[in-house]
């Protein structure tokens, strides 16, 4: 034999004891490195090649799947979708500038109404506080009990609603002051319609 064979004979004879070795020892439960397992150490470059070539499939079909959604074809949909999107929404953006619009005016006549609302309250209070004051001022008018709680309540809801909107009163002080002191009048001399008529309260 040729020295290059008798060397190659003697690796895989050495290969082989080693192997055989490993297998008894790691029967017996020590633990071998993985230089004496040569079965167990191609199984597992066996196992890590499988592995990879499975890895590298699972890649390539990932790939395929991400080309495919975006072919020229998905591309074409994905911008005729946006396109469509976008129609719409520039379609809702002129409505609803159109609805704000309307809502504005709505706003506006509400905030006039509620405006000549709160200045017909406040007006048609005065008034009556005011007529009030001239009736009560007459000696031959004979007033109830019950007219003045009402204007009294009219005057206490009217100093209320000016309270709240932080407005001032100044043009019934002294129609007020003047239904008071008549009241205060009526009670001393008995002289309310209920006590002129004989009427029980």
């Amino acid at each position: 034999m040729k020295l290059p064979t008798q060397i190659a004979v003697a690796l895989v004879g050495v290969l082989l004891v080693l192997n055989v070795i490993g297998e008894l020892l790691e029967f017996k439960g020590k633990i071998v490195p993985e230089f004496m397992k040569i079965r167990k150490y191609f199984a597992r470059k066996r196992n890590e090649k499988k592995e990879t070539a499975q890895t590298l499939k699972e890649v390539r079909q990932l790939l395929s799947e991400v080309n495919g959604h975006y072919s020229a074809d998905n591309i074409t949909k994905r911008d005729a979708w946006m396109q469509w999107v976008n129609d719409r929404a520039n379609v809702y953006d002129d409505s609803i500038v159109e609805i704000n619009s309307k809502l504005s005016d709505v706003t506006d006549a509400l905030k006039d109404n509620s405006r000549l609302t709160e200045e017909m309250f406040i007006q048609s209070s005065r008034d009556r506080i005011i007529d009030f004051a001239t009736k009560v001022t007459d000696d031959n008018v004979i007033v109830s009990r019950e007219e003045f709680n009402r204007i009294f309540k009219v005057y206490d809801k009217y100093e209320k609603f000016l309270e709240e909107r932080g407005l001032t009163n100044g043009e019934i002080d002294i129609a007020i002051h003047m239904i008071r002191e008549s009241y205060e009048h009526h009670m001393k001399e008995h002289t309310f319609l209920e006590d002129v008529r004989g009427f029980s309260k």
